[in-house]
């Protein structure tokens, strides 16, 4: 079982690009960041993009962020991933978890993402999002067909939710 405590979450690097890159190409319908636009990422607001690693075992999972134009203050969660595994939720925690911290330093009210309405990855997401965010994400548009044909997007008000 992996232990939580031995998981260090912090700012993606260019050496993880290949680890980004990999477990990419294993989840179901992602697209396989080139690395230029990794190093984007980076340059644009690094400290929203980020890896969770344990001491012994390296880079566990990262999540792909960036800010967005239109509601105030908001991010979009491009990617979120993890290796399968014992302890594949805790780490999916623990990088939310610094999120948050991250989402409410920067003053941000929305988070944006993209996912399939009532998939199983949605209901994770759902399910995720209320026990680190306090909050329910909301449909918003479904995306253009030439994007994603079942894809919608959804928003995480911050603004409603409790101090935690």
């Amino acid at each position: 079982m992996l232990n939580i405590s031995h998981i260090h979450v912090r700012p993606i690097e260019i050496g993880d690009f290949d680890f980004v890159r990999d477990l990419a190409s294993k989840q179901r319908n992602f697209t396989v960041p080139p690395v230029y636009v990794l190093w984007l990422l980076i340059r644009i607001k690094g400290a929203i993009c980020l890896i969770a690693e344990h001491s012994s075992e390296g880079p566990r999972a990262y999540l792909l962020a960036v800010p967005v134009e239109g509601a105030e203050d908001s991010m979009f969660v491009w990617q979120l991933a993890a290796s399968k595994g014992l302890g594949r939720e805790k780490v999916t925690f623990a990088l939310l978890a610094e999120f948050r911290n991250i989402a409410h330093k920067f003053a941000v009210r929305n988070i944006a993402f993209s996912s399939v309405p009532n998939s199983a990855s949605f209901r994770t997401i759902r399910r995720l999002a209320w026990e680190v965010f306090s909050s329910e994400p909301k449909a918003i548009s479904a995306l253009p067909p030439s994007i994603g044909r079942k894809e919608s997007e959804f928003l995480l008000n911050l603004s409603d939710t409790r101090r935690l």
